[in-house]
């Protein structure tokens, strides 16, 4: 049986989620579709999902298309949650992403598939809501072409009839026989292009066998189309799953797992969902896990089958496994031996926010219930201010910490407050410093001693950490000691995170009796302290790249609105109607432009950003 992993993307109110509906329907999972406004969906199984129409947290359902055992991923369509949809991506053996005809390509769908594109994932293209009053495809198609890729093929024709009632639709599937169509296909293989010349006969095995090919290595992205709500075009993406994707092939017999995704259920069990790349994960087996270095014994294994999770003796590869109740593992652990993944750059949380219990004595039931928000979704880093005691929260946008306080009072029944969204500012060193706190100093009750230089870095470059300190002069454990410790007190800093910055250990001190791996922590994020404190520090901001996509003739409302926000025009440039304008300018700048920009442009431009590097102000 061939076992895919498959993820279901696009941006919000695309359809992705009645698309899942339509896949457990016809394979019998379901005896009749969800529906996200009626709230019956399956894979949107919080109540704040189904009270708000959206999908906030990637879900996994295993389904039959033929003989192939599909694992599904269900992900959120907002920007919010981009995270989540990163996290699911290094999994996927394929991806669909689904565009609305109405609405067409959005910004969340470009982000996605330039992470798609990345990654190399192979991706089908699912036109959805072609039945809506309005839809002209042909514009669509442009807007593939122009935004997202010129390598798609249409395996359908959408033909429309209209009338004083209405309008009515058919699709048909596309035969190679026609010259534009299986023209196309050639020009993608050598071999075939060979033939064609030659004028030998190409069976339909060779043009599948070059979509599969093409796909598969994220160089041709075949074009379905459909109105899931309608139950139309569901079955003929179904077939197109089982046809154009592959399993990611590993024959290590060496177990490899990843952890992609971490979630609470009703009864408070901790859910690790875990991909096996290679070997065997089996009931009761001893395994490694890589960054604790240590070992674990599996306790309660689980898979993936029939819309539910079935106790199993074992997972094989390319299948989901869900472990449960491991205390031990975090989003993104390994186990066994690591598999090379395809990179993807991951995005990285600029604004923050503060949280308070109502009323005060909730504190604790306020932490626990955060902490187990942030083992869901480590990109919140959870941080109490030692000083202020203030606790806070990183997050991508407003709807986060809007649904971050539904959350609380619906799952944890605790009412909380939280500040307004601010921007993450980051500290830099002004100069080079070096600080050595030796043992048995003045100040220092800790059986320890350690020597830091800390240095600035070109803007870009991130943190940095080294040791000059041999392995054979002090051992790992108390290295990983000072390491720890030093990532914290980067982390901290002296008013902010410290960024592009590189930190050298080079000098330490211990006690063969007495010194311990948590003297070395502690000790050396009071150096970097120490160190910043001594030399001072200058403020960072956050800066990002823009993409501005509006219409022609509305460039000098536009242009002002950018002067103002102090923004820098890079480049320029225009397709037959729109205008396309690209530069930097600071995310506290910009946070709010997007609203503007839609009301200058009557709801017709697009403003993208992505993160470029923190810059001083």
């Amino acid at each position: 049986m061939k076992k895919l992993n498959i993820g279901i993307m696009a941006h919000v109110d695309a359809g992705k989620t009645t698309v899942t509906e339509g896949f457990l329907y016809h394979s019998g999972i379901k005896n009749s579709m969800g529906n996200v406004d009626n709230g019956t969906t399956t894979t949107d199984s919080m109540e704040l999902e189904r009270q708000r129409g959206m999908t906030i947290r990637s879900a996994t359902v295993s389904f039959l298309i033929g003989e192939n055992k599909i694992n599904l991923i269900d992900t959120p369509g907002h920007m919010d949650f981009i995270a989540e949809v990163e996290r699911s991506l290094s999994v996927l053996d394929g991806v669909i992403l689904v565009i609305s005809a109405k609405e067409g390509v959005q910004p969340q769908t470009r982000a996605i598939f330039h992470k798609i594109q990345q990654m190399k994932i192979p991706t089908i293209l699912f036109i959805n809501k072609i039945d809506r009053m309005g839809v002209n495809l042909a514009e669509v198609y442009e807007q593939i072409h122009q935004q997202l890729t010129d390598s798609y093929l249409l395996m359908q024709k959408v033909a429309y009839q209209y009338s004083l009632v209405g309008q009515t639709y058919e699709i048909s599937k596309r035969s190679f026989n026609e010259t534009d169509f299986s023209e196309q296909i050639v020009v993608q293989s050598e071999k075939l292009l060979e033939k064609y010349m030659n004028e030998e006969t190409i069976t339909i095995e060779d043009y599948e066998n070059v979509i599969r090919s093409r796909n598969r290595y994220g160089k041709l992205y075949p074009v379905y189309h459909g109105a899931a709500l309608q139950n139309v075009g569901i079955k003929e993406l179904m077939e197109a799953v089982g046809k154009w994707f592959m399993p990611r092939a590993d024959k290590s017999s060496q177990l490899s797992a990843y952890v992609y995704k971490i979630l609470f259920d009703e009864h408070h069990h901790k859910l690790c969902f875990t991909r096996v790349f290679s070997g065997e994960m089996v009931l009761r087996n001893h395994i490694s896990i890589e960054r604790e270095g240590q070992e674990m014994v599996i306790r309660n294994l689980f898979g993936l089958e029939k819309g539910g999770l079935v106790p199993k003796a074992a997972v094989e590869a390319g299948d989901v496994a869900v472990l449960l109740d491991v205390k031990e593992l975090v989003c993104g652990d390994w186990m066994g031996e690591r598999t090379k993944l395809p990179t993807i750059s991951q995005t990285e949380p600029l604004l923050k926010v503060g949280v308070r219990p109502i009323p005060a004595a909730n504190r604790r039931e306020l932490l626990e219930a955060l902490q187990i928000l942030a083992m869901e979704d480590p990109y919140l880093d959870l941080n109490i201010d030692e000083e202020t005691e203030e606790i806070k929260l990183k997050l991508f946008g407003n709807l986060q910490r809007e649904i971050l306080q539904s959350l609380l009072k619906e799952r944890f029944h605790l009412e909380a407050e939280f500040d307004s969204v601010s921007t993450v500012k980051k500290d830099k060193p002004m100069d080079q410093v070096t600080c050595i706190v030796p043992m048995n100093s003045p100040g220092n009750l800790l059986r320890a001693g350690v020597g830091l230089i800390l240095e600035p870095l070109e803007e870009g470059s991130g943190f940095q950490y080294e040791t000059k300190v041999s392995f054979g002069d002090l051992t790992k454990s108390f290295q990983n000691g000072v390491k720890e410790g030093v990532e914290k007190g980067i982390r901290k800093g002296v008013f902010g995170e410290v960024v592009d910055t590189r930190v050298t250990f080079m000098y330490f001190d211990y006690d063969s009796v007495t010194s311990t791996p948590a003297d070395f922590r502690r000790l050396a994020e009071r150096v970097v302290y120490e160190a910043l404190k001594s030399i001072g520090t200058r403020t960072m901001e956050p800066v990002m790249s823009y993409t501005l996509t509006a219409p022609q003739g509305y460039e000098k409302k536009i242009i002002t609105e950018l002067v103002r926000m102090n923004a820098v025009m890079e480049e320029t440039k225009y397709t037959q109607t729109e205008m396309i304008m690209k530069g930097k300018v600071t995310l506290e700048a910009c946070k709010d432009f997007s609203v503007i920009l839609f009301t200058l442009t009557e709801g017709r431009g697009i403003f993208e950003t992505v993160f470029w590097q923190y810059r001083e102000q």
